[in-house]
């Protein structure tokens, strides 16, 4: 179910239009719909684990999201003059693909323990075909950290929006669809945290996949 304008609540001004801007854009390059939306919890901290195929990923899955969400962007870009600083208006905040970036992993779950919605890639880079891979433990980690419900999405159409390598926008169908909270009951915590993470990943991979299923 697609959302109206009076469920989305921000106190960040900038946030507040450049969602509204977005969501316009998609709206009208990418007829964007957006499913089960209601799944988001409307406040306190919620972890979102998306499949990543575009750098437009975060501009798609916020447009459709029911609230302000933060995330992580390659470290690089905030070197770019002008657009680090819209990014980080936007609540983008740094991580260094190339290396463990524990002041990154420290930074979310703090937002998350803080009541924010952080959005999150598990597969760490974009796919070049389209296919899930393996979650990393970062991200597991974070979830296990946080404490906090962890809401699965699959979309698509992004890829084709602007598909790698490319600069130039096409117009594409988008398609962004929320999952229910991801059940970890079933995983048993251990003192070997690697196994643990390596279950998590799977179902947080699994949950991504079953959304893409469902299509």
């Amino acid at each position: 179910m697609w959302y109206t304008n009076n469920q989305f609540w921000s106190s960040n001004r900038i946030y507040r239009w450049g969602h509204r801007i977005t969501n316009l854009f998609c709206k009208v390059i990418g007829d964007l719909e957006g499913f089960g939306v209601n799944h988001i919890p409307r406040q306190g901290g919620v972890l979102i684990v998306a499949n990543h195929i575009s750098l437009l990923d975060p501009v798609i899955i916020g447009s459709a999201a029911s609230r302000e969400i933060n995330y992580m962007a390659r470290s690089d870009v905030f070197g770019i003059p002008g657009l680090g600083r819209l990014i980080t208006a936007f609540n983008a905040f740094p991580v260094n693909r190339w290396s463990p970036d524990l002041g990154a992993i420290r930074k979310t779950v703090s937002l998350l323990k803080e009541g924010n919605a952080v959005l999150m890639f598990p597969e760490g880079t974009r796919s070049y075909d389209g296919n899930l891979g393996k979650a990393s433990d970062g991200a597991c980690f974070i979830a296990h950290r946080a404490n906090v419900p962890t809401i699965p999405v699959f979309h698509n159409g992004a890829e084709k929006l602007l598909p790698r390598g490319s600069i130039r926008l096409r117009r594409a169908k988008l398609t962004v669809r929320f999952g229910k909270p991801i059940d970890f009951s079933g995983i048993e915590e251990t003192n070997v945290k690697r196994e643990m993470y390596q279950q998590m990943g799977v179902k947080m991979i699994d949950s991504i996949t079953q959304l893409r299923d469902s299509l």
